[in-house]
């Protein structure tokens, strides 16, 4: 079974919180992992060799209305990627989150910091002007990729590459009203989907991927490796994986000190201004409402 149904952005979106929502519904049947990144710009070009550990990612596929997954980076890959999704998927359907870019940006930045991608001592002000090395016209690349979180917010030429090859296959929605009321949320794209909101439990959900800053680096490769090596019990059993996260973060997380200036902020806000009002004019040609704020102008 050919994966029907992906969740291709943004990253730091709630991405990974609304896989595993959509994962408790019986009719829908999740890749282990959640994120292959089969058509990620970073891996399109070798995707041969990585043919076989694709198909494994939908083993133990069972006949369900959909073979979910969720790699947010696709997004950046614009027409090459939801092209070569389309080419082995042609009628699968595809979900982009949208999350204001300057919020985005700054839980990017914390995220990175929390994996050790970035020096920890890289106040925000400091990741912005590396940030701003890299060309707006710069496609993604892995040498970039730390740094191109600024780029990253800009979604409009995106979403119209993007459209152009999916139209009515593909969907739009908004963190702020997954934050709001998740469920509701959930049952709207449901709806879409046509699958019985119902059927899933809500009591097993939880937000995931949430951006922390860990004592110990060491420590926190190995735990994401541990994490990721059980991946298909926590899809089973999500349960059994929070108190373990906890207790973890007990012992390694620390609290995250890093805060945005008003200044910044405001400069942030200027920067991403005309794609974001381009951004809605185009959502709204495809009768879009309900804006959240930061899309208001």
């Amino acid at each position: 079974m050919n994966p029907n149904l992906f969740i291709a952005g943004v990253p730091k979106a709630g991405t990974t919180s609304l896989f595993r929502y959509l994962a408790l519904h019986p009719e829908v049947h999740p890749s282990n992992p959640k994120e292959p990144g089969y058509f990620h710009p970073f891996k399109i070009e070798d995707r041969e060799k990585d043919y076989e550990f694709y198909k494994k990612c939908f083993s133990g596929y069972s006949g369900q209305k959909y073979a979910i997954e969720a790699t947010p980076g696709y997004f950046y890959g614009g027409k090459e990627s939801a092209n070569a999704i389309n080419d082995y998927s042609p009628d699968s359907k595809i979900i982009l989150v949208l999350r204001n870019p300057v919020d985005r940006l700054f839980s990017f930045y914390k995220y990175k910091k929390s994996l050790g991608h970035i020096s920890d001592t890289l106040t925000f002000e400091e990741y912005i002007d590396e940030c701003k090395k890299i060309d707006s016209n710069q496609s993604i690349k892995k040498e970039n990729y730390d740094f191109w979180a600024m780029v990253g917010g800009k979604y409009f030429t995106l979403l119209l590459e993007w459209y152009s090859i999916f139209g009515d296959r593909l969907r739009v929605y908004f963190f702020d009203d997954m934050v709001k009321d998740e469920p509701k949320f959930v049952a709207e794209i449901c709806k879409w989907l046509e699958l019985e909101k119902g059927q899933i439990d809500d009591n097993k959900t939880r937000v995931q991927n949430k951006s922390m800053v860990y004592r110990s680096k060491g420590l926190q490769r190995f735990a994401t490796s541990f994490d990721n090596s059980l991946s298909g019990v926590w899809y089973y059993l999500p349960w059994l994986k929070w108190p373990l996260s906890g207790i973890y973060n007990l012992i390694n997380a620390k609290p995250n000190v890093d805060k945005m200036s008003n200044t910044l902020r405001n400069e942030l806000v200027k920067y991403y201004d005309t794609d974001i009002t381009e951004t809605r004019n185009f959502l709204e040609e495809r009768q879009i409402k309900n804006f959240p704020r930061w899309m208001d102008r």
